[in-house]
């Protein structure tokens, strides 16, 4: 789930204070640098992007970007700090892939994966490497793989 809330520059500079008293309040911390503006916990993430004017050195308009999974009290303080400003919201919420499509795009990471990661059988035979030894690592990228494919399937299904 995703809200995205936009404030007039001037009016979020001048309340930016009450902002980071409520993502401290929260416990989100700052994971960011100074391009990308990123506080997170374990169960939400804020982004914020700015547009500002350099010559003047001032902030024109302020984005802030709420990630989840489900609704919290800090989400429901954000939107009333929000719209205490004038700031507008809107949810988005991610289209879910029908399971064909995700198969697909599992199988196209994986096929790059493979690219990396798998034995190169013909190289090791022609180095001398021992069989056994090449179907042991041949069975090692395997059990990877299927792990790979589990963890990038349950994580794209979130």
């Amino acid at each position: 789930m995703r809200f995205r809330f936009v404030l007039d520059g001037p009016k979020y500079s001048k309340h930016k204070g009450a902002f980071k008293e409520m993502l401290a309040e929260h416990r989100l911390r700052w994971r960011g640098n100074m391009t990308e503006f990123v506080w997170a916990s374990g169960k939400e993430r804020v982004r914020a992007e700015f547009e500002r004017d350099e010559a003047r050195n001032i902030t024109i308009k302020a984005t802030i970007i709420w990630e989840g999974r489900a609704k919290t009290p800090f989400l429901n303080e954000l939107k009333t700090w929000a719209f205490s400003l004038g700031g507008q919201a809107e949810e988005s919420k991610p289209l879910k892939e029908s399971s064909d499509a995700l198969k697909a795009r599992v199988e196209r990471e994986l096929e790059f994966w493979d690219s990396l990661n798998k034995p190169d059988v013909e190289a090791l035979r022609a180095q001398g490497r021992p069989e056994e030894w090449i179907e042991r690592d041949l069975k090692a990228w395997r059990k990877a793989r299927d792990a790979k494919r589990k963890e990038r399937m349950s994580s794209l299904r979130a």
